[in-house]
Parts: structure tokens; C-alpha cells; sequence
């Protein structure tokens, strides 16, 4: 048996949403799982899956199948080395990730060497190799400042709501979907914009207009999961760092991140590749099917949504176009996933909706 218990979230299939604190050790060539609040499991290393997860990859998801279904832990990586040390096999692709990331870095370096080279290359050479390295070293404590200045220039331009149902149910949705140790933020705008966005380091801003056009809570639950999978998969630091431009690239690529800064305030309009939506779709799929959230929350929104507004463009479809092969894919996803069983949300959706829209008129020009 390993030294020391490590500590770990398990979701048993079927449990509740939120997991049960556990502990794991390596006995006789098998993982030992004691949850604080069931009995003891014994899993054979044969069945073990083991995938790298979350912020820079700071967590591991172990996965198994049994008869009552899909089994997860996921582990801090402060927390992994007994693990890791027992079993290196079973997380020798995820650290081949790191390694190969590291390769590219140094290669990244010696181009660097001839700065001025590089720079003329730059106008006739993709921008997106170097975008690349610098998003998968930039450190999380940057990643969190720009994210700050984004929340900044966001409560700058109009006001916040940080308190009420509307809050409060942004809140409860938010805590379903985040996975332990996440740092994630859920802010709310008091705007008719029918948008929301992610911004590097956990922050998701979601706007007063979009949960009015809300049906259920569990349409919000899908535009919450999709932007949180854009964070955790980066992609709007890289359309960040793309945006930015070849010189403030080079500067980050030597360690000087000041000038990603500046382009904070662009990060709403920044629109995504259909790549990075379907895999932000597929993401946040998985994200509900986790938080046992009804995940046809997520296509019935957009479908729901580009119909009301036929002939007006919302904010969210300019940076988030709901083409009808977006609609189809998610659709299929879903038939074809393993849906499990499903919590409801628990709040009161109308009431939530007709206070929000109270609040809207009485603040409304006129009525202070």
C-alpha cells in the first residue's frame, strides 16, 4: 500500500452532482477507492483510464466502467506522484503532452536568436505555431490579471448585478457545473444583450438579456458550459494572443506579457473558429453529462433563440454562430452519448425571469 492516502472527488455513476470526498492508495497491484461516505472499491489497473484535465492540465480524471456505469476520480496534480510512481504507464500520454509542448518551446527559443529574421518571416509565415507556444506558457497568474482586466473594463461600461435570484441562480448553475479545485468566476451584467463570454482565468460574464430569453435553467446551464469549456481549453487566450499581433507575440515569447494586456477590452467581440466551437460544444457536453445537467438545454437555447429573432443577429450568434451543422452535431452528440441520470436544477425559473424584468423597468430611464 502506498505511504499515504491521496486525496480525491469521486462520482460514482448515479451519485450526486457534487461528488463525495475520497482517498486513494495502491494495494497489491490494485487502486484502493475509500469514499468518505461508501464502501471501499477495489479497481484493477486494466481498467483504469487516466486523462489530464482543467487550467494546465491540474488535474487527472481516472475513469473505469462497472456494472452500476461510468465511475470518475479526479485528483489535484500537487497530489499525483504516488500515483503516477505506482503506475507510470497509465499517465505516460499525458505527460508526452507536456514534453512535447516543452520541445516546441525550445525550438521557439532558437528562432528567437535571429529576432530580426523572424520578425520579416513573420508577415509571410502563419502566426498561429507562435500564438501557440506563447498561450501554452503563459502563467496562470497572467492568465488571471487578464482575466481582471476584462471584469474591469466590463463593470467600466455598465452596471453589475452582485446580488438577487437572477445572481443567485447564475451562482447555483455555475457551482454545478465546476469541477473541484476549479477557480471559476460567474458575474452578471444588468444589459438586454442577449450574450455571454469566458475570459482567460476563470471569469464568465453573462449577461441580464440572455436569461430572460432563457427558457429553463437548463438552457442557461448549456451557454455556462460552453463558455466554461472555452476557458478551460483556452481558446480565448488564443484569440487573444492571435489578435494581438506578431510584435506583442515575440515580446510574450521573451517574457513580456504587458502587451496582451491592452487588448483585454477586445476579448467580447473576439470570435471563435467553427473547430473551436465544436469543441467547446463537445466539451460542455461532457461538462453536463458530469454535473447530471439535462444537456438538451444547450441546442434547444440557440434553436429557440434563432427562431425569436429571426432577422436580428444577438450579440451571442456573432461570436458564437448557431449554423444549423453546429445544431446537427450537438444533437447527434447527444443521442449518441451516455446520458445517465439527470438533477434538476433546482430554482424557480419564472419567478427568477419576472424579477429580473421588474428590476430592469424599475431602473429604466425615468423610473430612478
Amino acid at each position: 500500500m502506498s505511504d499515504a492516502p491521496i486525496p480525491a472527488r469521486f462520482y460514482p455513476a448515479g451519485g450526486a452532482a457534487h461528488g463525495h470526498p475520497a482517498r486513494l492508495a495502491w494495494q497489491d497491484g490494485t487502486l484502493l477507492v475509500l469514499p468518505e461516505d461508501s464502501p471501499p472499491q477495489r479497481v484493477d489497473i486494466a481498467a483504469l483510464q487516466v486523462e489530464a484535465r482543467g487550467f494546465n492540465h491540474s488535474q487527472w480524471a481516472l475513469q473505469w466502467n462497472d456494472a452500476d456505469g461510468n465511475q470518475l476520480l479526479m485528483v489535484d496534480d500537487a497530489h499525483i506522484a504516488p500515483l503516477r510512481d505506482a503506475a507510470p504507464a497509465l499517465f505516460a500520454g499525458g505527460h508526452q503532452i507536456r514534453q512535447r509542448t516543452h520541445r516546441r518551446f525550445g525550438a521557439g527559443i532558437l528562432f528567437l536568436i535571429a529576432l530580426p529574421l523572424l520578425l520579416l518571416a513573420g508577415f509571410f509565415l502563419s502566426i498561429d505555431p507562435l500564438a501557440e507556444r506563447v498561450v501554452a506558457h503563459i502563467p496562470s497568474g497572467i492568465e488571471r490579471q487578464i482575466g481582471a482586466a476584462v471584469l474591469a473594463r466590463t463593470r467600466a461600461e455598465g452596471r453589475m448585478i452582485d446580488s438577487g435570484p437572477a445572481w443567485e441562480a447564475v451562482q447555483i448553475v455555475g457551482k454545478r457545473l465546476a469541477r473541484p479545485a476549479e477557480s471559476l468566476e460567474f458575474h452578471l451584467v444588468d444589459k438586454p444583450d442577449i450574450n455571454a463570454f469566458a475570459a482567460p482565468g476563470g471569469i464568465v460574464v453573462v449577461y441580464a438579456g440572455l436569461i430572460d430569453k432563457s427558457a429553463s435553467a437548463e438552457e442557461l446551464a448549456g451557454v455556462l458550459a460552453h463558455e466554461i469549456a472555452h476557458v478551460e481549453l483556452r481558446h480565448s487566450l488564443r484569440q487573444l494572443v492571435k489578435s494581438a499581433g506578431l510584435r506583442v507575440i515575440v515580446a510574450a515569447l521573451l517574457g513580456d506579457y504587458g502587451g496582451l494586456g491592452g487588448w483585454a477590452a477586445q476579448l467580447g467581440e473576439l470570435k471563435f473558429s467553427r473547430d473551436a466551437e465544436r469543441e467547446a460544444d463537445l466539451r460542455g457536453l461532457a461538462r453536463l453529462h458530469e454535473a447530471h445537467i439535462d444537456p438538451s438545454g444547450m441546442p434547444r437555447f440557440f434553436e429557440t433563440l434563432a427562431k425569436s429573432e429571426a432577422g436580428r443577429m444577438p450579440a451571442l450568434f456573432s461570436t458564437h454562430p448557431a449554423t444549423t451543422e453546429r445544431l446537427d452535431a450537438l444533437q447527434k452528440a447527444i443521442a449518441a452519448g451516455n446520458r445517465g441520470p439527470v438533477e434538476p436544477i433546482d430554482v424557480n425559473w419564472s419567478a427568477i425571469r419576472k424579477g429580473l424584468s421588474t428590476s430592469a423597468s424599475e431602473t429604466a430611464p425615468g423610473r430612478r
